[in-house]
């Protein structure tokens, strides 16, 4: 089964908020095993939706609206489903009843707008809404299914989840399960990932996939199968050949960050860790402070340049020195020296940062990360 998702609002296209509907939707049908080859975000406009919606039913099986079941003008998603399937419009008259009561024991006055949320193409069934007020429409049109759900997320993520993933399941006959590995890399660029992993994107089940994340360049293992267990073993082959291939590079896996890396190292040998930063401003020492919640581990930071008269290191086992960022007007880079001096060693390099102050500041922190998780695990070897 095919799914395509629409996100409805003008407020999307110009960027006033982001669309983070289509992702938390996308991950929802991934690991159903439900496909979902495109997403669509169109304005409040009656004529644009009416197509979209026209388009996803030419190539998909289904089609999921989040948007524009709400009670003002610019909310125009029932109208268009009407439009589409050639529907007249219908009122849940229990549901219109509910609201006019939840309002009156409120104090408020019913409007009629308001009752457009009981609204249904004639023929649909309503979705409940266990977190707002707007009726969602499940609408079965010449063998295809239409979903509209609000787009306040609270309220989209609970009727996805109660009422529109069960039909989806019951339709695709129990679409089976889609499961990811991510291996997470750093020290190599994109390209050298593409070239060492070249002749396995060519594979469709598992795949193949790589997204880049700062300077971290990630590998997406996926797999569809009847059930977890045959999915893992499809997974289990490919992910040895990239390590195989990628070595030393790939340094967690799925959830596993850098930081949560660092922070297990540093309380398996009982250490702490502080930072002296001036490229970075900090920003090493904000990410590790972030995720150390129990503040034993992390000594503290000082920004040389921002703290006068603090230039000496916090006391602690593991301490990273970042450098300025040394300008030269023949160079397109910037080096920046680093050190990471543990209880049994010290380490040092030079980096090269191109870009902007704010991307330097960001690959330079990223690279501070990794400074101190290969020290701290380098600690571990015999």
């Amino acid at each position: 089964m095919i799914v395509e998702v629409i996100s409805v609002g003008t407020e999307i296209l110009i960027g006033q908020i982001v669309n983070s509907n289509s992702a938390f939707i996308a991950t929802c049908l991934a690991d159903a095993g439900i496909d979902a080859h495109f997403q669509v975000v169109v304005g409040d406009n009656l004529d644009r939706l009416s197509d979209a919606i026209r388009t996803a039913l030419g190539r998909s099986h289904a089609v999921i609206l989040t948007g524009g079941i709400g009670p003002t003008q610019d909310d125009l998603t029932r109208e268009a489903l009407c439009r589409v399937s050639g529907r007249a419009m219908g009122r849940d008259q229990a549901h219109a009843a509910w609201i006019e009561h939840r309002l009156r024991s409120q104090g408020r006055e019913v409007r009629e707008n308001v009752l457009r949320m009981s609204d249904l193409p004639e023929g649909a069934e309503g979705m409940a809404n266990a977190n707002g007020v707007a009726l969602g429409v499940a609408l079965e049109h010449e063998g295809k299914w239409l979903f509209a759900v609000p787009g306040v997320p609270v309220e989209m993520m609970a009727m996805l989840d109660g009422e529109v993933l069960p039909r989806l399941r019951q339709a695709s006959g129990g679409a089976g399960v889609l499961r990811n590995r991510l291996l997470r890399t750093w020290g190599l660029g994109e390209s050298d990932v593409a070239g060492r992993l070249d002749d396995l994107f060519a594979s469709a089940n598992p795949s193949v996939a790589f997204l880049i994340k700062e300077s971290e360049v990630q590998v997406r293992i996926s797999a569809k199968a009847a059930a977890r267990e045959s999915a893992d073993r499809l997974i289990a082959p490919v992910e040895h050949e990239v390590r195989n291939r990628l070595g030393d590079a790939v340094f967690g896996v799925d959830d596993e960050t850098v930081e949560s890396l660092i922070l297990d190292g540093l309380n398996a040998h009982g250490w702490t860790l502080g930072t002296v930063e001036e490229a970075t401003l900090g920003q090493v020492g904000a990410r590790i402070a972030g995720v150390d919640r129990s503040q034993r581990v992390f000594a503290g930071t000082v920004i040389v340049g921002i703290q006068p008269g603090k230039t000496t290191a916090p006391t602690a086992d593991v301490v990273l020195s970042i450098g300025a960022a040394v300008a030269d007007g023949q160079r397109a880079t910037r080096p920046v020296e680093m050190i990471v001096t543990t209880p049994e060693r010290v380490t040092t390099r030079v980096f090269e940062f191109g870009g902007d102050d704010e991307r330097l500041r960001s690959f330079a922190t990223v690279a501070g990360l990794h400074m101190i998780r290969l020290a701290v695990q380098r600690s571990d070897r015999p």
